[in-house]
């Protein structure tokens, strides 16, 4: 495969996890309507601390998901100006998938975790 067709590999695969992290953030947004709304029944329980526990898991998956996407386009900077070497490029790369798959998994459990809590 010749550089530019890796390149164009790599950049479809960043295309990917910004649209997911675009729609993660939208999910995040309905996520914390549900939370104020559940916010009165659990005012005055014990459970009121799992609630701010809850805010406070979407405020910091809110910071990893601007890192994360800085992240990415740091790295489709450095591949459009070619001013890394390929090796250092494809690693970053795959870094980047680890990442990115890391950030997703925790999203998804945290929101079969916030669900279950609602339920």
């Amino acid at each position: 495969m010749s550089q530019t067709a890796s390149q164009s590999v790599l950049f479809s695969e960043h295309a990917k996890w910004l649209r997911v992290i675009d729609q993660t953030k939208l999910q995040f947004k309905e996520l914390q309507k549900r939370l104020e709304h559940a916010l009165p029944h659990y005012l005055h329980t014990p459970e009121i601390a799992r609630v701010e526990q809850f805010q406070n898991q979407f405020i910091r998956h809110k910071e990893v998901i601007d890192e994360l996407r800085h992240e990415i386009k740091q790295h489709e900077n450095h591949l459009e100006k070619k001013d890394q070497p390929a090796h250092l490029l494809l690693l970053t790369h795959v870094a980047l998938r680890d990442q990115f798959n890391r950030f997703y998994d925790l999203y998804i459990e945290l929101e079969r975790d916030f669900d279950e809590f609602l339920v």
